[in-house]
């Protein structure tokens, strides 16, 4: 929405300003760790993105009559006898299963047959009827969205059978929360966010443990949760047709303890961001918004609450540590003075 519009003068803006401040870095935060030709994907995923969500918001203009400054100002500057220039995208291949594509099919295909599909809807009726928006069209951006939690989480589309059947899941379930205790729960979430977000700063975190005592622990912690079941194991082909396919490099606890205690995983964040990698494999095959996704991010959050905890404690045990030595020299400094 264009400030010449006057929408943000009579509406509170969609993200809250705290969570708009942590956002970049809690997304770069989850690459941590992701092999560079996911990261690749990424980029080439959120160009696409990027684009099809300008085209859908200039559709959406058109439709309500909305013209911006700046293209009222392009449109002054051409010509009366000359013709608008095409755009420079290209449509997106359609894939197939053989290979990951450069960039994934769009949920909603349009183009003509033989021709390839374009990444954007081009009518109010067609995005009005899908669930999906530009975000979730693509596998791997929508895995990077998918594992942000509350209060970081971004809304669902409006009228989308998932927003539907999770407002039903909240009425039946639970009482609501009072407004006091739904701001206590979002100002600790964000703290955490903080808290994560400071790991990177941490000599402990990102230091060489001397054995794997710590990082076995550690391991042992995250895999005993509830939801890590479904992590434990490699993912089986059979039954999960496709999965080779998207992803191209699986990872599961089983392979992370083998990891710790082959020497391979030396460090705090380097565990961290091998879980990190299960549930962002776990969310880009079975999408952001699928039961397996509520589960991972579930998981996630546990892992997270381990890791402070783990880094946490060896911080305190170093300090001490370091605090015991220095006592302990003291009066020999004091002996050697005298002599």
């Amino acid at each position: 929405i264009h400030p010449e519009n006057n929408y943000q003068s009579n509406h509170p803006p969609i993200i809250p300003e705290p969570i708009r401040e942590l956002l970049p870095a809690t997304l770069s935060r989850l690459t941590a760790g992701l092999p560079m030709h996911e990261l690749d994907i990424i980029i080439k995923e959120a160009t696409a993105c990027e684009d099809a969500l300008e085209r859908e918001i200039e559709t959406l203009e058109r439709e309500l009559g909305i013209q911006t400054k700046q293209k009222k100002s392009n449109d002054g500057q051409q010509s009366s006898n000359k013709e608008p220039t095409p755009s420079n995208t290209s449509p997106l291949k359609e894939p197939t299963m053989i290979s990951i594509p450069l960039l994934p099919m769009p949920y909603q295909p349009g183009g003509e047959p033989g021709k390839g599909h374009i990444n954007y809807l081009n009518s109010v009726d067609a995005m009005l009827e899908t669930e999906f928006a530009p975000p979730d069209r693509y596998f791997t951006v929508s895995a990077l969205l998918g594992r942000l939690r509350d209060p970081m989480k971004l809304p669902y589309p409006p009228n989308g059978r998932v927003l539907a059947s999770k407002t039903t899941t909240v009425a039946k379930g639970k009482k609501n929360d009072t407004p006091e205790q739904e701001k206590k729960k979002k100002r600790l979430a964000l703290e955490k966010q903080k808290a994560l977000l400071l790991l990177d700063r941490n000599d402990i975190y990102h230091g060489e443990q001397p054995d794997t005592t710590a990082l076995l622990a550690l391991y042992k912690k995250i895999s005993s949760h509830r939801t890590a079941v479904v992590f434990r194991k490699p993912v089986n082909p059979a039954e999960a047709p496709g999965y080779k396919e998207r992803i191209l490099f699986p990872m599961d606890l089983s392979l992370i303890r083998k990891m710790i205690v082959a020497r391979m995983i030396k460090s705090f964040s380097s565990l961290h961001q091998r879980v990190g990698l299960i549930c962002h494999n776990c969310v880009k095959f079975n999408g952001r918004e699928s039961d397996y996704a509520v589960l991972t991010r579930d998981f996630e959050e546990h892992v997270d609450d381990k890791v402070l905890e783990a880094v946490k404690n060896a911080t305190a045990a170093a300090v001490a540590a370091s605090a015991a030595a220095s006592t302990a020299a003291a009066p020999t400094a004091l002996a050697a003075t005298a002599v």
